[in-house]
């Protein structure tokens, strides 16, 4: 029986996850600033400060932004905007892999699976393959990019790593996950789901190496994970292309959506023989107050046991696929969870599509 894993499930290899690493772009602003810029950029838009008043609530304080706030908010051709998508994301994801390896004690060549999550742009090759010679892969390494499922992604690696170490116990995956919202802002579009979004989302890189987890290796260790596609809700969280570029719509109607899954977290913690009420700390990506009380009131958590998502929130917004990495990066510097504890790792994209991870704390000491 794998170590860690409580009896009664299917033996697996339990995963563990380095700390992550975290590269926040270098522009920071805060949410007054931005409202204020919206106020006037906006000023002759109906119901305009209905929407300000709605990014006031999102409890976001601060944002990091790969260009100036002035540049973000300037009308510029989609081509210009990807153009500098691509060349951020090579960039901020580089700096954060490079991070991921040291912390993990191996180099570049010693990478035998890059995860690549992202859905802010688009090129192709993807800066997984400039990512990978950034930081001296080998030819022969595996990749797979992720592009389609948004704030899900994040877990979305994780489950591609561990499956991939069910088959190869002796490898090193390196997950990256970079997100550049704020070159997907539209000047011209001002409903009060662009409010939204544009009070929410900020841009940043994590990175996190994973392996075969051994009684020294500190932090969350995976027992399993699971996707869930939720019928007929494909337009809860969408986007769609155009001339102008990407748009990304947040419909009202994920806060009614987020309950609806819950049972299914429920009955995936029962297969590892937990109950949300056994749970020493959950990783809930920040999708919004909204989603994360959602979640905690859902899974009927102890106030405070989202702390970690609530304060990644409000200084860095929601970093979409990168938000779950900087949250549990965060777990390991303030205050880490018991030795052995359960817990979790949720996020939700498009589609609906859930992502749930379940594993443990483990404290490094062998114990």
């Amino acid at each position: 029986m794998p170590t860690g894993l409580p009896p009664g499930r299917r033996p697996r290899t339990p995963v563990s996850i380095t700390r992550p690493a975290l590269v926040a772009p270098e522009h920071v602003v805060t949410q007054d600033e931005i409202i204020s810029a919206l106020g006037e950029l906006f000023a002759d838009v109906p119901d305009v400060e209905r929407g300000l008043d709605l990014m006031r609530s999102t409890t976001v304080e601060s944002r990091h932004l790969v260009v100036q706030l002035k540049e973000v908010l300037s009308a510029q051709p989609f081509g210009m905007r990807n153009a500098r998508y691509t060349e951020e994301a090579v960039r901020l994801g580089a700096e954060a892999a490079r991070l991921a390896l040291s912390t993990a004690g191996i180099a570049g060549a010693d990478v035998d699976h890059l995860v690549f999550v992202s859905c802010t742009g688009y090129a192709l090759p993807g800066p997984d393959a400039h990512i990978a010679q950034e930081i001296g892969c080998r030819p022969t390494v595996r990749r797979t990019p992720i592009q389609q499922l948004g704030c899900a992604a994040g877990v979305s690696a994780l489950a591609e790593a561990f499956h991939y170490l069910q088959a190869y116990p002796d490898a090193n995956v390196l997950v990256v996950a970079v997100e550049l919202s704020s070159l997907s802002f539209q000047p011209d579009e001002h409903t009060l789901s662009d409010f939204i979004s544009n009070g929410i989302f900020g841009d940043g890189a994590a990175a996190a190496v994973l392996r075969h987890a051994v009684p020294e290796a500190t932090g969350f260790h995976m027992w399993g994970s699971r996707q869930h596609l939720l019928p007929a809700s494909q337009s809860v969280i969408a986007g769609h292309t155009s001339e102008r570029g990407l748009h990304f719509r947040t419909d009202p109607r994920v806060r009614s959506t987020v309950p609806k899954v819950i049972p299914e977290i429920v009955s995936f913690l029962a297969e590892f023989g937990c109950e949300p009420g056994s749970l020493g700390f959950c990783v809930s990506h920040t999708g919004g107050p909204l989603i994360m009380d959602g979640v905690e009131e859902g899974l009927a958590l102890p106030p405070g046991t989202l702390r970690h998502s609530r304060a990644s929130m409000a200084r860095m917004g929601n970093t979409s696929s990168v938000s779950v990495l900087d949250v549990l990066r965060r777990h390991h510097d303030d205050g880490s969870p018991a030795h052995a504890s359960p817990g979790l790792i949720v996020a939700f994209g498009p589609g609906f599509t859930t992502e749930i991870v379940v594993g443990a704390w483990n404290d490094g000491l062998g114990s």
